[in-house]
């Protein structure tokens, strides 16, 4: 390990820590005053805030970790450019390749935590923050019943009393349900109720227990009587949070390629630890300057560069979701051509102007 080299890579490290603190500061702000607003609007309580902005963390991390690379990449090297360092060490027998070489000693541990984020730790902090807002939804139907009150739900279609509320328990005590529907009306009398979710299939629940369940229309003898033990309405809020969507918060060993969805999402999640990749070796060929020209003269150009490579992913990766095989391929070739593209411009970096 020579001088040079812990010289390049500790700059390189102090460059991308800050710029990746900086963004990290932004993002995590302009998020929590979403969060803050909508805590505020009564959507959730202020103790989950918090909880609720790690959950996301991730997320942040996956896309800010990239740019961040890029941006360091452009500075430390349009630096050494600028300084007419990089002239100095290509003199002493420092190839191109070799720096390129260096600079996969930080490039390819950035893009094996990115890939880590996005196949394993995001998912899983996804469906976490998924299970989160359920329940907080849930939380908050429970919470709008009050005893001796009648309470409109799933769109005005049901109307609910109760005699008493345990809150703590969230179990409703004494209900009487009144349901209208299109060709019948639904009355049920139970003895005990709770909003749950179906962990199955993530719907909301009213689970009544110990009752009776009356079908018909007032005035008509075609009623029909049911005691139950036991019986789940399916409920739809009155106030819906925004959940993500589901496929997004799937394991990635679950997803399933023949379903498109399935594959567009995995695909996603492999492009982003290669676009990392690919990006922090675009940025070095980017970062090239003339003499004198200061070690940001390229800033502009490498992340208008990036941000093109993010944008034609994000097309690809959306637009073709009719055909996720032609899909698949678009994608990756993106990937080549850039990584060709970066290739053809390190490699004309061995030529002197």
């Amino acid at each position: 390990m020579t001088v040079a080299y812990r010289y390049i890579i500790k700059e390189l490290i102090i460059v991308l820590g800050t710029v990746f603190v900086l963004l990290m500061l932004v993002s995590v702000a302009a998020r929590f005053t979403g969060y803050l607003q909508e805590a505020a609007a009564g959507k959730f309580t202020g103790e989950v805030l918090w909880t609720l902005m790690s959950l996301r963390l991730p997320e942040f991390v996956q896309l800010a970790l990239p740019f961040s690379l890029v941006i360091a990449v452009i500075v430390t090297f349009g630096r050494l450019h600028a300084d007419q360092e990089f002239v100095v060490l290509v003199m002493g027998g420092t190839s191109i390749l070799r720096l390129v070489g260096w600079l996969c000693s930080i490039v390819v541990p950035v893009a094996i935590l990115v890939g880590v984020l996005s196949l394993v730790v995001t998912p899983a902090s996804r469906q976490t923050f998924v299970d989160l807002l359920a329940n907080i939804a849930v939380s908050h139907e429970f919470d709008l019943v009050r005893p001796g009150e009648f309470r409109n739900f799933s769109n005005d279609t049901r109307t609910i009393y109760v005699d008493e509320v345990d809150r703590d328990a969230r179990i409703l005590k004494g209900v009487f349900l009144f349901e209208t529907r299109e060709t019948t009306d639904v009355t049920v009398m139970a003895q005990s109720a709770t909003f749950l979710i179906d962990s199955d299939t993530g719907h909301r629940l009213l689970q009544l227990r110990d009752g009776v369940r009356y079908d018909g229309t007032p005035g008509q003898t075609n009623y029909q009587i049911l005691s139950f033990e036991e019986l789940s309405l399916r409920i739809d809020l009155s106030q819906q949070l925004d959940i993500p969507i589901e496929v997004e918060a799937l394991p990635t060993v679950s997803l399933d390629r023949s379903i498109g969805e399935h594959a567009q999402q995995l695909d996603w999640r492999i492009s982003l630890p290669i676009m990392t990749f690919v990006s922090g070796l675009l940025a070095f060929a980017l970062s090239r300057t003339r003499p004198r020209s200061g070690r940001f003269g390229q800033v502009i150009p490498g992340v208008l560069a990036f941000v093109c490579y993010y944008l034609l992913l994000v097309l690809v990766q959306q637009g073709l979701s009719d055909s996720s095989g032609l899909s698949s391929g678009i994608l990756y070739s993106c990937h080549v051509l850039v990584f060709a593209t970066a290739a053809t411009l390190i490699h004309r970096q061995l030529k002197p102007r």
